[in-house]
């Protein structure tokens, strides 16, 4: 019979992707976030608006996948602890 419990492994392996997914979507999305706030705040024509239209969402997907990435470490810690 087969468990659905997570080996300490899985859950390492799926907290690199995590990681790597999340620091992808910030290290786009804060560069991105300044670039509009500057252009916002030079008058270029740029809508106060785009920063948090554009800018916000890749910066919270970024950190939801980080914060998710160390919630399964702290996961995979306890299982190898308790074994």
């Amino acid at each position: 019979m087969r468990t659905n419990r997570p080996n300490p492994a899985a859950l390492r392996a799926e907290a690199r992707l995590l990681t790597t997914a999340g620091l992808l979507l910030l290290a786009l999305g804060f560069p991105v976030t300044l670039f509009l706030v500057a252009n916002a705040l030079a008058g270029e024509g740029g809508s106060h608006w785009a920063p948090v239209a554009v800018g916000a969402p890749p910066i919270m997907l970024g950190y939801l996948a980080c914060h998710f990435a160390s919630a399964r470490m702290l996961q995979a810690k306890a299982l190898e602890r308790d074994h």
